[in-house]
């Protein structure tokens, strides 16, 4: 059955875990879509400029992938691949892979504002990273980027020129991208060959507008934030009218255990407000119960594992924009804090499985 139909299949079942009633997403106003449209629009616009700038006028930088390819089953969508150093110097092993989906709230960015994350990424763990693009909203709203990940995926995966372990395959994401990741690997296709999924910040359940998810963040510091400012508008973008935001394959907090990897890692941001639903998600999946106040920085159940980082906000990781100073010092530390906590769960847990 071709993937288009499979998740047409997928989307015509009811969320599994926790069999609540479908809640559809309603058709806005004619004039909140004008006031949304233009918004998103706005947003695109000045985020490709800036990374149009950067490509011209910025530094040279060592992080280019060692090769960009297309497959395709969606050859509009060039995937980037980072080999690392051994495998350049005439290694023929088998290696990991990783795969890596980028964030920009399904709107915006593609796959080279990960090229930094992507190539440090090789270079500390030795996998093959190969960061892959999707179709943006809202020209192309949900399921589409979940359909162009899993196809894309599933041709890297099946990539003999590639030469990996095809056992040992890696899905993580940013943001919209792990959320995809959460998303995309429930498809047949991918289904019993992503051993992992690695989740930084990620939305996971689209049933609670931005507003809500605002009122109910775990953290009181802040008076706004850009996703609260902008949520509603990407919320118009990605989710279509009539969908049912309990889908599991557009909200991946209602997948049962096996429509997902066997390991699945969640990272938060203390200052998201995003951050709640993640960390109910993990607490799910590992049948414990969510503790009602307090900070649990991070912890292992099983093959589950949580992680926050602390006094930082969501897209602490990207370094897009960012100037230099104390305060960036000390996101990036988190940041090495972070990825250090996820390679050594991935080195010592999942990849010994």
């Amino acid at each position: 059955m071709p993937l288009d139909e499979q998740a047409e299949a997928l989307l015509a079942k009811g969320p599994k875990l926790h069999n609540s009633t479908p809640i559809v997403a309603e058709l806005e106003s004619f004039g909140l879509r004008v006031q949304y449209f233009f918004l998103v629009w706005a947003v695109k616009l000045y985020i490709a400029l800036q990374l149009a700038y950067l490509r011209l006028f910025g530094p040279p930088t060592k992080t280019q992938p060692t090769l960009v390819k297309a497959y395709p089953c969606r050859p509009k969508l060039p995937v980037r691949i980072f080999m690392p150093k051994a495998r350049l110097e005439g290694n023929k092993t088998a290696l990991p892979l990783y795969i890596n989906i980028h964030g920009g709230g399904f709107v915006c960015c593609d796959a080279s504002i990960d090229d930094s994350f992507c190539r440090s990424w090789c270079e500390r763990t030795g996998m093959v990273v190969v960061s892959l693009n999707y179709s943006k909203a809202p020209v192309h709203r949900f399921p589409v980027p979940t359909l162009d990940i899993a196809a894309v995926a599933r041709a890297v995966i099946d990539d003999e020129t590639l030469n990996i372990d095809k056992s040992r395959v890696i899905m993580g994401g940013f943001s919209a991208g792990g959320s995809l990741a959460l998303t995309a690997c429930q498809l047949s296709e991918l289904q019993g060959r992503i051993k992992a999924a690695v989740s930084y910040f990620p939305v996971t359940d689209w049933s609670h507008p931005p507003p809500v998810k605002w009122s109910e963040r775990l953290y009181k510091e802040k008076k706004s934030e850009s996703l609260n400012t902008v949520g509603p508008a990407l919320n118009w973008a990605y989710v279509p009218a009539g969908q049912d935001r309990t889908q599991q394959l557009l909200s991946p907090c209602y997948a049962s255990k096996q429509e997902l990897p066997k390991w699945v890692c969640l990272i938060g941001a203390q200052h998201d407000m995003l951050c709640r639903e993640a960390r109910n998600m993990i607490y799910s999946l590992a049948d414990e119960d969510i503790p009602n106040s307090g900070w649990d920085k991070g912890w292992e159940r099983g093959t589950y594992k949580w992680l926050l980082a602390m006094g930082v906000r969501h897209g602490f990781t990207d370094e897009f924009g960012r100037k230099p100073g104390r305060s960036s010092d000390a996101r990036r530390q988190v940041c090495e804090d972070t990825y250090a906590a996820v390679h050594k769960w991935l080195e010592t847990k999942v990849l010994r499985d």
